[in-house]
């Protein structure tokens, strides 16, 4: 693990979630503004961009490891199935900028074409090295913590909230609570099976912090749901407490995935036991 690589982790899942969830916003929601579409067009450049990273990232640790070079190299990198799943997320980020180039995209379909990559992103990391099934529930974990952190982002570039898009946005984060919930407290006991690895190793110590603070944004994801919404609609305050709390949650929330890029990076505990 080195700085660079979990920089570029954290860029990686932090453009993926505010590409692909703006895109779920912009269908379930509602359309963005010309900020959130800039914010949109930006994020895909800068995945571009990861993606690209990370393949010379690998090719050159392979390079380090096996001391081959040249057309030996790309052979070996093409054969790695992360290779694969790489390329099918390089395609569907392809098939999203395409999209997001339209007068009038197919949010629903940009979206769809979202959780496509997202899956295989899971299937890149710890989860797909446990199993299909691993993967799947990852993914469907992934996936709803970008609609959240997606959503959110979109919420925050606004200059005002209508009611009637706070309602719907609320409605969509609250049923992402609960594979987010789920998958997460799954994917934990999965990578650490003791409490003990909780406490004495590296991978332990961040996923206790992620968790910690994931529990302080779902707190103000609360405070929003039952408090601000509600007086928005009502009519008993405007806008400005909602956006507060919406750019803390994003804060708390870019910090979560700088947490889960570094996990992605650092050794599994069972991988370090004697």
């Amino acid at each position: 693990m080195s700085v660079v690589e979990v920089a570029i982790g954290w860029t990686d899942i932090a453009a993926a979630t505010v590409l692909v969830g703006g895109s779920a916003y912009a269908a379930l929601v509602e359309t963005p503004q010309a900020s959130g579409r800039r914010c949109l067009r930006s994020a895909a450049s800068v995945l571009a961009a990861a993606l690209v990273l990370e393949i010379t990232v690998n090719s050159l640790r392979m390079h380090r490891l096996s001391g081959t070079g040249g057309a030996t190299l790309l052979a070996d990198v093409l054969e790695m199935k992360w290779t694969r799943w790489w390329a099918l997320r390089s395609v569907a980020l392809a098939a999203l900028a395409i999209g997001l180039g339209a007068a009038r995209p197919r949010w629903s379909l940009l979206a769809g074409i979202g959780a496509v990559s997202l899956l295989a992103r899971s299937l890149q990391g710890h989860a797909g090295a446990h199993g299909i099934l691993p993967a799947l529930i990852d993914w469907a974990h992934l996936s709803a913590a970008t609609v959240w952190v997606g959503g959110l982002v979109q919420l925050a570039l606004l200059p005002t909230v209508p009611p009637a898009v706070a309602l719907r946005a609320s409605r969509m984060f609250t049923l992402a609570l609960c594979p987010l919930v789920a998958g997460g407290v799954y994917g934990s006991l999965l990578h650490v099976a003791a409490i003990e690895q909780l406490v004495a190793t590296p991978y332990g110590r961040v996923l206790l912090a992620k968790i910690t603070l994931a529990s302080v944004a779902i707190t103000l994801g609360a405070m929003n749901h039952y408090r601000h919404v509600p007086w928005l609609v009502q009519g008993k305050a405007d806008a400005s407490g909602l956006l507060r709390a919406v750019r803390a949650e994003v804060v708390v929330l870019a910090v979560v995935l700088l947490l889960s890029a570094l996990l992605g990076s650092l050794p599994m505990p069972h991988a370090m036991a004697p």
